[in-house]
């Protein structure tokens, strides 16, 4: 069986999803990788949370280096050029690894794979574990199609994150984040084997924005609540 032809789209500085991706799909024994990086912009003022809970510590060498070190081709792009660029290239798959918003024009024109840390269409936007944990439904994660529509598109798979009587919120963090780089690597056997592509549109639930702290500063004792009603 040949190899598939993968893209992945990510910043153009170390970044832990990326760099665990790449091993991911190194360890399956994809050979045909190329990482295209966009230009990481950072915020004036960053928002820091109360609750740090996603792991964001890389090791600290350059993304081209990274991909040189696995045999991985590698190319600097922009928003400007990344679909020209992808065209070229011509890839089976395109994984989203690490990115801001894509031009309409990206997703229009490729099926982009990403994963997302939550059930969609339950909780879209931002902070969705925190959000589902106040919102008491159930934790997830979900890999899908992207569309013009936040956290939407067609559903590739989703998985239960489980609750357990001895977690803490950061445990359930780890293991959360842990799914979402194994299911994102999954995706490339996965796709091939569905009929057909749900939709995760929906107008039920909107897309929440960064938690508030005074919204978060409670969220250990509701996740102690979430706990006992939703352990396993």
């Amino acid at each position: 069986m040949s190899q598939p032809k993968i893209a992945v789209i990510t910043y153009n500085v170390p970044h832990r999803k990326t760099q665990d991706v790449l091993n991911g799909l190194k360890a399956k024994g994809y050979e045909t990788v190329k990482v295209f990086a966009l230009p990481f912009v950072q915020r004036e003022n960053p928002f820091q949370p109360i609750y740090q809970h996603r792991p964001s510590k890389a090791i600290n060498i350059a993304i081209d280096v990274f991909c040189n070190h696995f045999g991985y081709e590698f190319d600097l792009t922009s928003v400007e050029t990344i679909s020209n660029q992808l065209s070229e290239y011509n890839a089976d798959y395109v994984i989203i690894a690490g990115a801001g918003l894509l031009p309409d024009e990206l997703v229009e024109n490729f099926k982009i794979i990403n994963t997302h840390p939550g059930f969609l269409p339950l909780t879209r936007g931002l902070d969705s574990l925190k959000w589902a944990i106040v919102k008491g439904v159930e934790i997830g994660v979900t890999t899908h199609f992207v569309d013009k529509e936040a956290d939407a598109g067609f559903l590739i798979e989703q998985q239960h994150i489980p609750v357990y009587e001895n977690d803490t919120f950061h445990l359930l963090a780890q293991r959360q984040y842990e799914t979402e780089i194994e299911m994102l690597v999954n995706s490339i056997e996965i796709i091939p084997t569905l009929s057909e592509y749900k939709s995760l549109s929906s107008s039920e639930y909107e897309a929440t924005r960064r938690m508030s702290k005074a919204i978060e500063k409670d969220l250990l004792i509701s996740f102690e609540a979430y706990k006992q009603k939703f352990k396993e």
